[in-house]
């Protein structure tokens, strides 16, 4: 009997650390190199810490250098991961290429111009989100040459295929990873899970609860970022250091949906909020700021 050739699929993502677009290229990856017959390549265009588990059938592959803050480095890094990309795409072979994120899906159809793979891109925030007049440019060119562009709402489908004329987009909302219940019982925490980050807007969560009646309860952000310090600055003045806590982000994020009785997300912008998906999963009552895109598609 002939052998029948196992298609290849070549997934990438700037890398694996926490984040929603980053947790969802891994369920993807999981999921087909699990059930699919496909063979999974993942490629990592920074070396970073892994926050997500790979299923070991997957073929990882990332670069063997890094750059530094410096212009020049950035400058250097950038050529160098063209070359990478294209030199390991044209050793996989793939069927199809999906890449994930903005600035990084310019950078991957300008490195694979003119070779046979079908490429498929998806934007993984908000549609209106500017990402500096070079990429934006660059986008709407080098799009619609994509074979297909995956959006994950109407409203980004409308505005991609505005930007870009391609006609081969496909509406796709983020899948839910599978949920683990807790019978933990429930306390007085109001939850919020984000990167620290101007784009999540902790800072005025933290106003609003100074303004509530918060004697009894407690407000827990986890997440990492550079706002960090600002944040606990401003729990510190206005103080609410034994009503909000700080926190990492955790593996175990399941029980602490349990605990919480809120769920509340003053996220600026988003794409297709993860952490509202779950919450809701969990059955957790939420608030969130009616973004042009994501939260009004859940709620």
């Amino acid at each position: 009997m002939e052998n029948i050739k196992r298609k290849k699929v070549c997934l990438i993502i700037p890398s694996l650390r926490h984040g929603g677009s980053e947790r969802v290229m891994s369920l993807i990856a999981n999921d087909w190199a699990e059930k699919r017959d496909v063979d999974v390549y993942l490629i990592l265009l920074t070396k970073q810490k892994k926050y997500y588990h790979l299923h070991n059938k997957i073929t990882l592959i990332e670069p063997n250098i890094s750059y530094s803050k410096k212009r020049l480095s950035k400058l250097f890094f950038k050529i160098w991961i063209l070359i990478f990309l294209r030199r390991q795409c044209n050793q996989i072979a793939p069927d199809s290429v999906l890449s994930f994120n903005e600035r990084y899906n310019n950078i991957v159809l300008l490195s694979l111009l003119g070779t046979p793979y079908r490429k498929y891109v998806s934007d993984r925030n908000s549609p209106f989100k500017d990402i500096g007049f070079f990429h934006n440019k660059l986008r709407n060119v080098l799009y619609k040459r994509a074979s297909g562009i995956i959006a994950q709402t109407i409203t980004a489908k409308e505005v991609l295929y505005k930007n870009t004329g391609n006609k081969n987009i496909k509406v796709i909302s983020n899948p839910l990873r599978k949920i683990t219940s807790s019978n933990v019982k429930k306390k007085n925490i109001i939850l919020n899970i984000g990167r620290l980050v101007d784009q999540k807007n902790q800072l005025e969560l933290i106003e609003i609860f100074s303004m509530c009646d918060h004697e009894n309860w407690i407000l827990k952000i986890f997440g990492t970022g550079h706002l960090k310090d600002k944040l606990q600055k401003k729990i510190d003045s206005l103080n609410l250091s034994k009503n909000i806590v700080l926190n990492d982000f955790t593996q175990d994020i399941d029980s602490i949906y349990g605990q919480a009785k809120i769920f509340a997300l003053t996220s600026i912008y988003e794409g297709f909020p993860n952490v509202l998906l779950e919450a809701l999963a969990h059955g957790l009552p939420s608030i969130s700021y009616d973004c042009q895109t994501g939260p009004k598609d859940i709620i």
